[in-house]
């Protein structure tokens, strides 16, 4: 026990008393875990201690499946697709049968611009361009039913196989499109007395099975069997401690 006369083991007490304890300011520095706090922001430690929990989460569902497979596709999957091919098996009769019927699909549509000139100039189609429009509008929009389809069997099958959430965006993309472009190609194509009442009802049935095939990629099921979407955390981009550097 030091002598209170002694005047060593005062100065030593003294010295033990004005040692500053571990967290507080020194000469009015903060520490760093203080000095990158900032009011109605988490702190470093913080920010960092959830980013280890994230960390440990992601370990735990690996170790309890290691090889990631997230198991068979669900049944609405298996659903779309057979929907899908409903809507290729109509787009493959209104494909043929607007072939078949092209020179007379033509003559209609040219008729009709003609038509439309001779109503209303001013929102017609160019004189000088009706016949080039009539010879190749019809061709091209069939054409481009054979790709929109096979583009659409190609990511639907890809949302099985390659477990992608991507996949399933980009194949309610494509049917958007497409689905933009039936009600247009029924009345431009096929919007006329001499052609078969049929092929419009086979064009509206692609438009509904279409329509349900993508509503099933977006069910409950689908939903908790793909991935994750990637979201950006605003915490983690805007940290406290790098907006002070």
């Amino acid at each position: 026990m030091p002598d209170a006369n002694d005047p060593d083991s005062t100065h030593l007490g003294s010295g033990d008393s004005d040692r500053p304890e571990s967290g507080n300011s020194v000469d009015g520095i903060r520490p760093a875990a203080d000095r990158f706090s900032i009011e109605g922001y988490p702190s470093l430690a913080e920010l960092d201690a959830i980013d280890m929990a994230e960390m440990a989460r992601k370990s735990r569902d690996h170790d309890l499946n290691p090889a990631g497979d997230p198991g068979p596709p669900p049944n609405a999957l298996r659903q779309a697709l057979g929907l899908l091919w409903v809507a290729a098996l109509a787009a493959l009769i209104s494909v043929v049968y607007g072939f078949v019927r092209l020179s007379a699909v033509t003559d209609a549509l040219r008729n009709r611009l003609e038509q439309g000139v001779a109503s209303d100039p001013n929102n017609a189609a160019p004189v000088d361009r009706i016949d080039s429009l009539s010879h190749r509008f019809p061709s091209l929009m069939l054409v481009a039913t054979v790709v929109l389809m096979a583009i659409s069997y190609s990511l639907l099958v890809a949302i099985g196989k390659y477990h992608s959430r991507n996949c399933r965006n980009f194949y309610a993309a494509v049917v958007v499109v497409t689905l933009l472009c039936i009600p247009v190609g029924i009345d431009l194509l096929f919007g006329y007395p001499q052609m078969s009442v049929l092929i419009r009802v086979v064009g509206w049935v692609q438009f509904g099975a279409l329509l349900a095939s993508m509503l099933c990629t977006f069910r409950r099921g689908v939903n908790r069997w793909l991935p994750e979407s990637e979201r950006i955390r605003v915490k983690q981009v805007l940290r406290p401690g790098d907006r002070l550097r």
